[in-house]
């Protein structure tokens, strides 16, 4: 089957090689309808842009490029992990922050990195793809994903959140409330998987109502946890937040409604954040090892961009941090 070219793709739009280079790289001035057309029209026909061919007319760029959804609160430590990799690898990195994967693929479809660090829950499967039929080097923090030119280096979170079961149920904690984070992410999911499978084996399996949507947020987490205890439900031996922030806002409604931690309730974070061990009580957690797994990421990246190595999968595991905020029961 005959490749696609760019050419084919700009006699059927009935526009210029260089239009069709604005809209797919999302550069150039172009009306948003037309740039739309062109991208859609290049998807219909399958269009591959040839990297290595005569429309590259630049050399690398010397950057690698980190693209997500957010920086916030703990993340600043990976983007300053990644950041110090690169400098000692000569390297620059750029940071570029959207909300859907379809401006993230537009973007590196005009070169503007050499390779990308992605932690990007919105870019989904057929844009995945198309970054691995470009054979552009990528490596991914939030999904299992192995290829040439692609990478995975990923916090083991579902052997995390069976860790937390077992050392809650190792206290005797047998009725355990749940914080969980955003479904929807690789952490997230694979956090309350772990956690519900140990305690299903344990024939202790968790009741909905002890499972609290808190989106690894604080407030969230504040909020839900104060509107079950106004439920009146049997009180939970233990708490497992899916990280150190939601932790945090469940420690203060506890307090706020009488109740004591370790005391009365022991609470486990995951993440080991800067103020898990500065906070009253000093907070018991898992460490991600978020660095870690940052500076990896960059090596494993350059090594891609490179041509040194192929792709693969790294799991980082995970390390209970005991503290002041578990007790047994």
């Amino acid at each position: 089957m005959k490749r696609v070219t760019i050419k084919d793709v700009a006699r059927e739009a009935g526009v210029s090689i260089t239009t069709v280079s604005h809209a797919l790289s999302g550069q150039g001035v172009l009306k948003q309808e037309t740039r739309d057309r062109i991208v859609e029209l290049a998807k219909s026909m399958q269009y591959i842009p040839d990297w290595n061919g005569q429309n590259l007319k630049s050399a690398r760029t010397g950057l690698l490029g980190f693209f997500t959804s957010s920086i916030s609160g703990y993340y600043g430590v990976l983007v300053d992990a990644m950041y110090g990799e690169c400098k000692v690898r000569g390297y620059g990195m750029e940071i570029f922050i959207f909300d859907d994967g379809e401006n993230l693929l537009k973007l590196l479809m005009g070169k503007r990195v050499d390779g990308a660090v992605i932690l990007h829950s919105g870019l989904i499967e057929e844009q995945e793809r198309h970054l691995q039929d470009m054979e552009f080097p990528v490596v991914y923090l939030d999904r299992e994903s192995r290829g040439i030119h692609t990478s995975s280096v990923l916090f083991d979170s579902y052997e995390s959140g069976r860790m937390a079961a077992e050392y809650l149920y190792a206290l005797g904690h047998r009725r355990i409330l749940v914080l969980k984070g955003v479904d929807f992410t690789y952490d997230g999911r694979m956090r309350q998987i772990g956690f519900e499978d140990f305690m299903r084996e344990k024939n202790r399996p968790l009741g909905q109502e002890y499972i609290l949507n808190c989106r690894f947020d604080r407030r969230i987490a504040y909020r839900e946890t104060k509107a079950f205890l106004q439920k009146g439900l049997p009180l939970p031996d233990a708490v497992f937040a899916s990280n150190d922030d939601s932790a945090f806002g469940c420690i203060t409604a506890l307090r706020e409604e009488g109740h004591s931690v370790p005391e009365d309730i022991s609470v486990l974070g995951c993440d080991d954040v800067e103020l898990s061990q500065w906070y009253a009580p000093a907070l018991t957690t898992i460490r991600t090892h978020i660095r870690e797994q940052g500076i990896l990421a960059m090596q494993e990246l350059a090594g891609l961009v490179q041509g040194t190595k192929e792709g693969e999968i790294h799991r980082i595991a995970g390390e209970i941090i005991e503290r002041c905020s578990c007790r047994r029961k």
